[in-house]
């Protein structure tokens, strides 16, 4: 996990123990091991906790289909429909971040190599369909 100190100083960290306090309360203590001395310039510190960070394209769940437990979305280009099949990385209850396969991955799924040398792949502004 990542502690975000400011907009530019994030420094990994783990978390050390938790307290349950009284009702919903509860005391996290964060262990960081790099950077420590930069925290004593600041008289208060607010941070942001990243409990995980992600890369990838962010769509809406309602784009995204299955077929034989893999998942796919459908891309309009110049009028045509393509499948294209996709990995997510990471899912709310209202999107997902989600990557193309490699080539490697789709031969270990049991893909041809004719298919994957002719595949689509979905890229940054493409339009892809809603269901």
């Amino acid at each position: 996990m990542v502690l975000r100190i400011s907009e530019a100083n994030q420094v990994d960290a783990i978390i050390e123990y938790i307290v349950q306090e009284e009702g919903d309360n509860r005391v996290i203590v964060f262990k960081i091991t790099e950077n420590v001395e930069d925290l004593t310039q600041y008289r208060e510190i607010y941070v942001d906790v990243i409990w995980w960070s992600y890369s990838g394209l962010k769509i809406s769940n309602s784009a995204i289909l299955e077929e034989n437990d893999l998942s796919y979305i459908e891309r309009s280009k110049a009028g045509f429909s393509d499948k294209i099949y996709v990995k997510i990385l990471r899912q709310n209850d209202t999107y997902s971040i989600i990557e193309n396969y490699t080539n490697e991955e789709l031969a270990e799924l049991g893909f041809d190599s004719e298919y994957i040398a002719k595949r689509a792949k979905l890229n940054v502004y493409d339009e892809i369909l809603l269901h």
